[in-house]
């Protein structure tokens, strides 16, 4: 390569004269430039004694007519065993694989190697480590732990239907809730209006004056049931203070003065009061949740 440097400085001299320094400056850096390109490399980059490695000599860029062959690998001593040399192609480049194995640490250095179409490869040398010298190990980054293909996706997605199945859950609690509620409301209602007129339909078959003392009592308990309020212990005159009371108070007074009248009533006295109580549960079934019921 010298020789070539010095034939293609003559040139220069010869051709450019006095302005022939930043060429020569040129020729004479561009060894070391080829140097740092095409400098061989280890893999792995550590060898240690025993294991197999192989030695990559970059070759600069594969022309048209460059074909990938293997290499008869020469002799060498015990200490150093050659598997396999092969001229390889990378992406537009050619390189020399030297495949070994080095049985002892230190320098080792390879033997000629000759390939054709190529010069003959001469001082290559390796650096083989010990795991018996301590200063020739080198620790490598902690590895991350190795997942399953997917688990990544496995774990988020689980994530991801967890809050979803949670928002799900407390909507349809929430809903399910209101709903159940109202339906057991009107469930509930529904049950007392239907015992309600049971009792009255029984005490029609038996228009007597006692009628009327069982029609008040169980009409109050059914009221308090029915809206919430303590009917039991409000008179007829009080029922009027309640909002909506008024009706429940002209039919509660209607009932005690046939109740306590010394003389006789007629059944159809009785006929009457009942089907004003009948009527009026009438029109508290037909009242939806929550709205007034008339007290």
């Amino acid at each position: 390569m010298m020789d070539a440097a010095c034939s293609a400085y003559s040139g220069v001299k010869s051709r450019y004269g006095k302005n022939r320094a930043p060429f020569c400056a040129f020729f004479f850096l561009l060894p070391l430039l080829v140097y740092a390109a095409d400098t061989p490399y280890l893999i792995p980059q550590t060898v240690f004694v025993g294991d197999k490695a192989t030695l990559i000599v970059p070759l600069g860029t594969a022309d048209e007519n460059f074909q990938p062959q293997s290499i008869d690998a020469p002799e060498t001593p015990g200490e150093l065993v050659l598997h396999k040399i092969t001229l390889e192609r990378k992406g537009d480049n050619a390189q020399l694989a030297v495949e070994f194995t080095a049985y002892t640490a230190g320098e080792i250095a390879f033997p000629v190697i000759q390939a054709p179409g190529f010069p003959d490869f001469t001082g290559l040398k390796v650096v083989i480590a010990s795991i018996l010298d301590p200063s020739s190990m080198t620790l490598s980054a902690p590895v991350s732990p190795l997942l399953a293909p997917g688990t990544t996706s496995l774990i988020y997605g689980s994530i991801a239907m967890a809050i979803m199945l949670l928002i799900f859950t407390v909507g349809l609690r929430f809903f399910w809730t209101n709903r159940f509620l109202s339906v057991r409301q009107r469930l509930f209602r529904r049950f007392l209006v239907i015992g309600m007129k049971a009792f009255i339909a029984r005490l029609r078959k038996q228009p007597e004056k006692d009628a009327l003392d069982l029609l008040s009592a169980q009409f109050r308990r059914f009221l308090t049931r029915f809206t919430g309020i303590d009917c039991l212990a409000i008179s007829a005159a009080e029922f009027a203070g309640l909002e909506h009371g008024v009706p429940l108070s002209i039919m509660f007074r209607k009932w005690d003065t046939l109740r306590f009248n010394v003389e006789s009533v007629s059944p159809s006295d009785i006929i009457n009061a009942l089907d004003d109580a009948y009527t009026y549960i009438t029109t508290l079934d037909k009242t939806a949740p929550g709205e007034k019921y008339g007290v």
